[in-house]
């Protein structure tokens, strides 16, 4: 299995961008590096993450870390900003034609079918972390921080793990990984409602293999896929 290196933006005295209602980008970065790290993890695959909480961490020991740990791909998380009305999503590279273009192209258009964010396309950049680390190297822009409806998402846990798994599944067909899905719903009435909302984000199977259609919701089960729900409705509002 591969190895991740996951970034999540700024971090410590570096705020990134803020928001007017003062959101930082730090800290948005962050909750989506850690549920994409659950992700990559809960699949098999090792992750190597620039930094886990609140702290400073420098450009130089942020590619310093992941060239040291042989990672196999790169994952920067930021999110934009700008001084006039923008609102788009966008993933950067160094250049065309590589392993990393491929990888961005399917992390982006992951990233525009689930939030419905104009698509602001694959970029080239000579940002730090994509020019200094070994391996192919993707910065992911996640929407505008400027944008009062973008920021008012961003805060939410929701959107946020939303966000992780739109950019798993770019990671996972570039690295052509067989998700495994619940073993109990084939053959099932609601087998393909069940696969429907799977896909879309909405719900999920169990950690032992299963989804267990039958069995009923708890309040919390329930809560957890409103949630998901208002995550991408909230997405396509924008």
């Amino acid at each position: 299995m591969p190895k991740i290196g996951i970034d999540p933006g700024h971090g410590g005295s570096d705020p990134g961008a803020v928001a007017a209602s003062g959101l930082q980008e730090k800290d948005v970065t962050l909750a989506v590096g850690l549920a994409l790290r659950q992700l990559l993890q809960g699949a098999g695959i090792a992750v190597v993450m620039s930094r886990t909480g609140d702290q400073d961490v420098s450009l130089a020991d942020r590619a310093a870390l992941f060239n040291r740990e042989q990672v196999d791909l790169v994952i920067s998380l930021h999110v934009n900003s700008a001084g006039t009305p923008a609102n788009y999503a966008s993933t950067f590279i160094l250049a065309p034609g590589g392993q990393a273009e491929k990888l961005a192209r399917l992390i982006q258009a992951e990233v525009v079918a689930a939030t419905g964010w104009p698509d602001g396309g694959v970029r080239q950049a000579n940002f730090y972390i994509l020019r200094e680390t070994d391996d192919p190297a993707v910065l992911v822009e996640m929407g505008f921080i400027s944008n009062p409806e973008t920021a008012a998402q961003l805060a939410t846990p929701a959107v946020q793990q939303s966000l992780a798994r739109t950019i798993f599944r770019g990671l996972a067909l570039y690295l052509d990984l067989q998700l495994s899905e619940p073993r109990d719903i084939q053959g099932h009435w609601a087998e393909t409602a069940i696969r429907q909302v799977m896909a879309a984000g909405i719900m999920s199977g169990y950690p032992d293999g299963t989804f267990r259609p039958d069995q009923n919701a708890t309040r919390a089960e329930l809560a957890a896929a409103l949630a998901n729900l208002l995550a991408r409705l909230n997405f396509n509002t924008v």
